[in-house]
């Protein structure tokens, strides 16, 4: 799927958890705005991709890091099958697994849970990544420099929403944060390429198998997926709508 797609359905999933566990009227729209990033974070495996150029070059240098680190996994861990195949194990491997996918929740809800300026941090960072890949793909916007700014500005707010307002519990970031990178890793699922999702577990001779579902589609050329992408859109605010407070009547 394309960044804009995953972040729509981040934006979904973390809306939907924040409606549904959240304690306090800010955290949807927290979780929403932590969702948006979080469901892009499995694609940090490749500096030329949309999340990877996203913030610069902050977003390119941890990009060169996980493809590396997913590459010395890959050749550390495949099988002997795997390994005669050729694959460079970078982008699609291990970012897109489960157990990567606790790792990124558990290092949220650690860095969340250390101060309130952990907890800005990761709301910022994860609506910073979310909304710098929506605002690079809205070309019709105006210039670049000032989509950056506005996707910038507009993280800053939320972050100082989740620091002095009463929502935004740690655990909850953490479990938005999972939520969202396996929504990601689901949603490729979706596609031909598939994900390895049996990782590390040995499935027909390759610890590495790409699972896909039985309907798949082509990323990018394929009509389901703005349905998708539109669609998630759309429930995401009428989640929001169901986690605001009832006014009370006169």
């Amino acid at each position: 799927m394309m960044g804009t797609s995953h972040a729509a359905t981040g934006v979904l999933t973390g809306a939907a958890v924040g409606t549904l566990l959240g304690s306090h009227a800010s955290d949807p729209f927290i979780c929403a705005a932590v969702g948006a990033g979080a469901a892009l974070l499995p694609d940090l495996d490749e500096p030329g991709s949309t999340v990877g150029r996203s913030l610069g070059a902050v977003t390119e240098g941890i990009a060169r890091l996980l493809c590396s680190a997913s590459r010395a996994v890959y050749k550390a861990t495949a099988t002997p099958y795997e390994l005669q195949a050729g694959k460079d194990g970078g982008h699609r491997y291990l970012t897109h697994t489960v157990p990567a996918v606790l790792v990124f929740g558990a290092l949220a809800w650690g860095l969340a849970a250390v101060a309130p300026l952990g907890l800005g941090l990761v709301v910022f960072c994860m609506a910073a990544l979310g909304l710098g890949t929506v605002a690079r793909a809205m070309r019709k916007a105006g210039p670049l420099r000032r989509r950056k700014l506005a996707a910038s500005l507009i993280a800053v707010l939320a972050a100082a929403g989740a620091v002095f307002a009463d929502g935004g519990a740690a655990w909850l970031v953490g479990l938005t944060v999972a939520t969202g990178a396996l929504t990601h890793v689901l949603g490729d699922w979706l596609t031909r390429s598939g994900v390895p999702l049996a990782w590390p577990f040995v499935v027909r001779g390759k610890r590495w198998w790409m699972f896909h579902s039985p309907v798949t589609f082509q990323t990018g050329k394929s009509r389901v997926e703005p349905v998708i992408m539109w669609g998630s859109v759309a429930v995401s605010g009428m989640t929001l709508a169901l986690g605001l407070p009832t006014l009370p009547s006169a």
